[in-house]
């Protein structure tokens, strides 16, 4: 997918577009730049799942209180606080640079300022501090400070919404926001891409594998809700999703359905494969793991809600390397198609030859522990050899020290 496509349909201006992250894992004094389609890449224990955990982490607050979210992930407070900051350091700072477009079809620069306070004897966290503000006319659209109070903006012909000094927050202020109507635009735009936002970093086949129950509007975090999605999506949806199916897995596939049966109203998924004159059905329960991930990478290109990030982790894992060039296919047209960002992770030097060179940020430790993060490819002499080599084949021909030696001279 190239940059003109983007600029074409419009949707280029719906993302997050830079990432600071302090005192979170081994994300110390981190910052990150991102794409439509940004690939994170290192060696294990770089911080590649900590990235898509912080993210994650951010987007959840607007929905749900941090005890829910820590609970959920099975994290404690000492998990998350950075083990490499100073000991007496206990606030967790994230600010996000996001791009949206205005209901007028203006450019809307947003910074998007957090800062969580750790209480580790207590395995609590509370907001200590929350902004959002225009970043080119520093605007204030929301100002909060734990003990003073604050405000959000109204919007047009709306008052102010102020926030006592005597609140104290478990989640971000944006969450305890009932009438989007009556604040300012920006805080809608901000919300609404968080909302949308989803992380299906733990997909899991197993999961996938169960029969659900219900109506579903995404696949859910592990994947559980797969049949029924696949089983409410439209006629539309449908077609589509055998036509990126076929393209994907071949011809061999016939067709694709989530059947319900019982009267619980359990769904599981079934695919019929031709073969000649014979055609077979395999249910989810036999499906091999690539296959179902790859079913699950095809039904979240089928999500409706746009603007949003969507987070992927190691979207190699028991794929055959024969499908990456048409599943990337697959994955690159979802900015486009959909207005759905993706960050990706992967190992795979194979499943980077198929991904847009800028997008490709290359993750290391330095010698405090800490992670950082380079665009791999704005490196000149990284660059000068994508003249005569694949980007996974630069990686594949270069030790970790070359690489972080190379970046480090960059600064």
């Amino acid at each position: 997918m190239d940059e003109q496509g983007l600029k074409k349909n419009g949707v280029e201006n719906r993302m997050l577009k830079k990432l600071e992250i302090d005192n979170f894992k081994s994300l110390v004094d981190f910052h990150m730049d991102l794409e439509p389609v940004t690939v994170v890449i290192g060696n294990n224990a770089t911080g590649k799942s900590a990235i898509l955990q912080a993210i994650d982490f951010l987007c959840s607050s607007v929905r749900e209180d941090f005890p829910i979210i820590i609970e959920r992930r099975n994290w404690s407070v000492e998990n998350i606080k950075s083990k490499l900051a100073s000991p007496g350091n206990n606030r967790i700072n994230f600010q996000s640079e996001f791009v949206f477009k205005s209901e007028k079809g203006q450019d809307v620069h947003i910074v998007w300022n957090v800062t969580v306070l750790t209480n580790i004897s207590k395995n609590q966290l509370h907001l200590g501090n929350e902004f959002v503000y225009d970043l080119d006319t520093r605007e204030e659209y929301l100002h909060y400070v734990s003990g003073k109070g604050g405000f959000i903006k109204g919007g047009k012909n709306q008052p102010d919404i102020l926030l006592p000094s005597s609140i104290e927050l478990q989640s971000s202020v944006l969450k305890i926001l009932s009438n989007m109507m009556s604040v300012a635009e920006p805080i809608r735009l901000l919300k609404r891409f968080l909302i949308n936002s989803t992380s299906f970093e733990l997909l899991s086949p197993s999961e996938m594998r169960l029969s659900s129950r219900g109506e579903a509007n995404d696949i859910g975090m592990s994947g559980k809700n797969l049949p029924s999605f696949i089983k409410m999506m439209s006629q539309e949806q449908k077609k589509r999703f055998m036509e990126k199916l076929r393209f994907v897995l071949g011809d061999k596939i016939e067709t694709i359905d989530a059947a319900t049966k019982g009267k619980p109203g359990w769904t599981q998924i079934n695919v019929q494969e031709k073969y000649q004159n014979k055609t077979i059905t395999v249910n989810s329960k036999e499906m091999s793991d690539g296959i179902l991930r790859v079913l699950a990478f095809i039904a979240i290109s089928e999500i409706k809600k746009s603007d949003a990030v969507l987070l992927l982790d190691e979207i190699e894992n028991g794929i055959n390397t024969n499908y990456a060039e048409n599943l990337l296919k697959v994955l690159n047209d979802i900015y486009q198609e959909s207005g759905h960002q993706l960050i990706l992770t992967t190992h795979s030097t194979v499943f980077l030859d198929y991904v847009d060179k800028d997008g490709i940020v290359y993750l290391y430790r330095n010698e405090q522990g800490e992670t950082k993060a380079a665009k791999l490819f704005e490196n000149k002499a990284l660059r000068e050899q994508l003249d005569y080599m694949w980007p996974g084949e630069v990686i594949l021909n270069m030790s970790t020290k070359e690489i972080v030696e190379k970046i480090l001279g960059d600064e």
